[in-house]
């Protein structure tokens, strides 16, 4: 009976582990895009698998554009790993990687106004290097 209730129990903690792990591969953010251009970077999260790709999902943008421009950077090295043209809109895109980061690597996600606008834009969502 004990060696039920240790295995019950080592299968519980190996299972939380594990969901623990797939939601802190992606993180939620809010930014403030400058006027007149200029990149932000957002949020930083360790890429999990060997996609190809990443999500991100847009909950809002703030007047002036329905779009903002999004891509990836290593973090350590500051190379670009998916081009900075890459437009979003509201809800959810994959965007293909072009240069692929290594699994457990930190990944940063950059965001930028895709025009020349006079005034600062708003942008919150979520993403994940996958």
């Amino acid at each position: 009976m004990r060696k039920k209730i240790t295995a019950i129990a080592l299968g519980c903690v190996l299972t939380l582990g594990l969901s623990i792990t797939a939601f802190a591969a992606s993180a939620s953010f809010s930014a403030t895009l400058p006027a007149h251009q200029g990149d932000t970077e957002v949020s930083t999260v360790r890429k999990a698998t060997d996609a190809k790709n990443f999500s991100i999902t847009i909950d809002s943008i703030g007047s002036g554009t329905d779009q903002v421009c999004a891509w990836t950077e290593g973090d350590s090295t500051g190379t670009n790993y998916s081009s900075p043209y890459n437009q979003v809109g509201i809800g959810t895109s994959s965007v293909t990687y072009t240069k692929q980061p290594q699994i457990g690597e930190n990944v940063v996600l950059n965001l930028d106004n895709p025009v020349d606008l006079a005034t600062s834009v708003k942008v919150s969502g979520s993403w994940t290097p996958n």
